[in-house]
């Protein structure tokens, strides 16, 4: 099994068992397929073309995202458990945000895969709720650390399925047939005064507030993941990305650039583009398109 980190990625010692907190809600909009699509999709294993690229922006001095993909070279393993990829933006300053976005992608990359469960958002869930006690405790026994936290945004792939899992505001997206859907759902305050009727989605992008978080990985002993399904099919590309990126740019824009260019490519562009708009936060993004073996 390979693990490609944007920073090296540490053993992690695991000495308790994942904290059980509050349980994560699984959003399906996974349609109903019959037995025998089904079984063509198990007999027709989909392939990987997959980028990541991290970059620390135009305005910060250092960069305080991680991000990494796994993508098992044992075949029961990548069955049983699908390819991996995940984004974490951490925030705390002097450094800590870093520590704790690299504790996310650490924790949930070894734990997902140490995990026999074949339940992907049950084993995702422990995963991530994992980092987040850790991260707390961390915080709690260092004074340099107090008060950091992360985002954190996973998918896994597993056949033809994508499983979602996010705390905070950092993205998935789904780029499908020419048009681009975000999958995950952001924990932040204007994206809550949206869903409530309360704000559009205009008036959310140019708000004062618009960068306050209401969950994230951290601050607290517990929290709650959600969990979204999603089918995917060959030409099918997932986008996961850090604020830093969808902040500055359209659905339009995504769309275009994942479309047009191969992953590596696309990252690229996507990088470039949110720096040449100023560049006002890290900027991070994972591409992996699907394709028919």
């Amino acid at each position: 099994m390979e693990i490609f980190p944007s920073h090296t990625i540490h053993d992690v010692s695991i000495q308790k068992e994942p904290r059980q907190g509050v349980i994560s809600r699984v959003r399906n909009r996974f349609f109903k397929q019959s037995e025998s699509l089904q079984a063509r999709q198990k007999s027709r294993p989909l392939g990987l073309n997959v980028a990541q690229r991290t970059d620390v922006g135009r305005k910060r001095q250092h960069n305080e995202d991680s991000v990494a993909y796994i993508i098992p070279k044992d075949q029961q393993l990548l069955e049983h458990k699908g390819a991996l990829f995940i984004v974490a933006d951490g925030m705390g300053g002097h450094a800590a945000g870093e520590v704790a976005s690299e504790i996310a992608v650490d924790t949930v990359c070894t734990l997902y895969y140490q995990d026999a469960d074949t339940d992907v958002p049950a084993s995702i869930t422990r995963a991530i709720q994992y980092a987040n006690a850790t991260i707390y405790q961390r915080a709690t026994e260092n004074a340099q650390h107090s008060g950091m936290g992360t985002t954190c945004v996973v998918a896994v792939l597993r056949g033809a399925t994508a499983y979602i899992a996010n705390v905070g505001d950092s993205r998935a997206y789904l780029v499908h047939r020419g048009s681009v859907r975000q999958i995950s759902q952001d924990h932040s305050w204007v994206a809550e005064q949206v869903r409530m009727g309360q704000m559009s989605e205009e008036e959310a992008q140019l708000h004062s507030m618009r960068n306050i978080i209401t969950r994230s990985l951290g601050p607290f002993p517990e929290v709650e993941v959600d969990v979204f399904v999603e089918p995917v099919e060959e030409g099918d590309a997932l986008l996961l990305c850090s604020d830093g990126l969808c902040g500055m740019i359209t659905d339009q824009e995504i769309t275009s650039i994942v479309e047009q260019f191969g992953p590596q490519e696309s990252v690229y562009h996507l990088v470039e583009y949110a720096n040449a708009q100023g560049g006002i936060d890290n900027i991070t993004a994972i591409v992996a398109r699907v394709y028919q073996r």
